[in-house]
């Protein structure tokens, strides 16, 4: 990896020196006339960018080459890639990457590489910039502060956003973006609720309560608990479970899923907080047969 450091900062020289709109102006010097003397010669310029973004693409092709090196004549299937860079979008090195991942023949070189080394990628490969990205270290390093990541479906599976609406109950936001990190989405009335007999909680996904607003359009939310259910995300499946609340002691409070997109409309109950549901895209989560939530697989 040295080799690639080497070359990445020999780029960013180049490019820094060759086009003075990622730096400061330059210093406009009086035009030469003939063999005036003590008049200097205007500078001429180095390189062209082209050509050093040339390099660059060298440079990240032999990056990429390494990271999938083992994975030649296996049955991986590659999804995407996804640059991880530690610097603000308007860095140098950023602008560089931005111009390989627009670039279509730069992506059909990947395609061919891949090619010849026996490894299998989806027609429609997905390639990404993340700037300012905390992963920087654990991907597979170019140079300092940049680094290449491959994906697999089943990684793609382990980055999957999703949204959550209410479709029936007023909830405190318009709609909740989950991400798959692991955390746990309390789902419940009001944003920081005292169970009774139990300990005071914070609800992620939360119902304006009557204790909250006093008003009439609130009302509906009585039909939810201050606790009743929790999604998390499992990467080991790459999916998002429901679970009933620990805390809904009342084995009257209904928990049920649909799914109408499927043809499911007997629905699923969770009458136990140990045994969760794994939501599919589309599923409507109903509670007490009066508030629902729409869950909504994002696109990776």
């Amino acid at each position: 990896m040295n080799w690639f450091k080497k070359k990445f900062e020999q780029f960013s020289e180049k490019l820094n020196a060759d086009d003075t709109s990622f730096g400061p102006p330059e210093k406009k010097l009086p035009e030469a006339s003939g063999n005036t003397p003590g008049i200097p010669k205007a500078p001429e310029r180095a390189a062209s960018r082209a050509d050093n973004i040339e390099e660059l693409k060298e440079i990240t092709l032999g990056a990429i080459s390494q990271t999938v090196r083992m994975l030649g004549y296996s049955k991986t299937v590659i999804s995407g890639l996804v640059f991880h860079s530690a610097f603000k979008d308007n860095a140098i090195e950023n602008v560089g990457l931005m111009s390989l991942v627009k670039d279509p023949q730069f992506i059909n070189r990947i395609k061919r590489e891949f090619k010849s080394r026996g490894i299998a990628c989806k027609e429609d490969l997905s390639i990404d910039v993340k700037h300012e990205s905390p992963d920087t270290a654990t991907v597979t390093a170019i140079t300092d502060g940049i680094g290449v990541e491959v994906l697999t479906p089943k990684d793609i599976l382990k980055k999957q956003r999703a949204r959550i609406v209410a479709t029936e109950g007023i909830t405190w936001e318009p709609e909740y973006i989950l991400e798959p990190s692991g955390k746990h989405y309390f789902i419940g009335r009001g944003k920081d609720p005292k169970i009774e007999n139990g300990p005071k909680i914070h609800n992620d996904i939360a119902f304006v309560g009557i204790e909250e607003k006093n008003e009439e359009q609130y009302k509906i939310n009585n039909f939810i608990s201050r606790s009743n259910a929790a999604i998390v995300f499992d990467k080991e499946i790459g999916a998002y479970k429901l679970f009933r609340s620990k805390f809904l002691n009342n084995p009257s409070n209904k928990i049920k899923v649909f799914n109408a997109s499927l043809d499911d409309f007997s629905g699923i109950s969770l009458s136990n907080a140990t045994v969760p549901h794994i939501l599919k895209n589309g599923d409507s989560i109903c509670f007490n047969d009066t508030i629902v939530l729409e869950f909504q697989l994002l696109e990776s």
